[in-house]
């Protein structure tokens, strides 16, 4: 029996672009449809594994057209149709996920979903991406190669105390960040191995994609 290590979430927001989806999905594993991401799948002509969420943004015709694939109708609101997927992917003991549709329309979602990011981030290896480029939990250190030129944005979600990174063009050494108080966004990789440390709080590094 084939182990499953990696699993490719499509979430009901704004929908990544062709290329984009066919990348992840060829090098997933396991592919589950967070709800109304099963419309999206219907639009790119991909099978999913599984459906789970509450259905209430899935189409009866998605349903129709998926008719002989796994559903999980789960009607708690104590946790999102993400968070629902996320927990099975888990379960299913994924050790890389790759979320796409978690960010552009509504922006209460798209909020919820990074707090989702940040509440499994110490689970699985979890990454949001979309057309823009992508949000990675720092957790305490996150170290990447990344192109000179690069733009890294650092988004805390919680106060973030005791940050030091290096290979940016505006380090932070021992420093705070805050939503509301202080940001850090629209840096500058000027060095091909980046380092961020966080001694507390709740970091996401946003890597950009530089535009064709």
């Amino acid at each position: 029996m084939k182990t499953i290590k990696h699993a490719l979430i499509l979430a009901n927001g704004k929908p990544p672009d062709k290329q984009l989806f066919k990348k992840y999905l060829e090098a997933a594993d396991y592919f589950i449809c967070a709800d109304g991401g099963a419309n999206l799948a219907v639009y790119f002509g991909s099978i999913p594994n599984l459906i789970i969420g509450d259905f209430d943004s899935v189409q009866k015709e998605t349903l129709r057209f998926f008719k002989k694939v796994g559903l999980k109708k789960l009607k708690s609101q104590n946790s999102t149709d993400l968070e629902k997927a996320l927990t099975e992917a888990i379960k299913k003991k994924c050790t890389e996920i790759t979320v796409l549709g978690a960010t552009g329309g509504r922006l209460d979602h798209a909020v919820g979903n990074l707090s989702a990011l940040a509440k499994f981030s110490h689970k699985a290896e979890i990454k949001f991406i979309d057309g823009t480029g992508e949000f990675i939990p720092v957790g305490h250190k996150l170290e990447a190669d990344l192109n000179i030129g690069t733009g890294i944005s650092l988004l805390p979600l919680t106060k973030c105390s005791g940050i030091i990174t290096t290979g940016l063009k505006w380090n932070l050494n021992n420093e705070s960040l805050q939503l509301g108080v202080r940001e850090s966004t629209s840096n500058l990789v000027v060095s091909p191995h980046v380092k961020i440390k966080v001694q507390n709080g709740v970091l996401i590094a946003f890597i950009m994609r530089k535009a064709k």
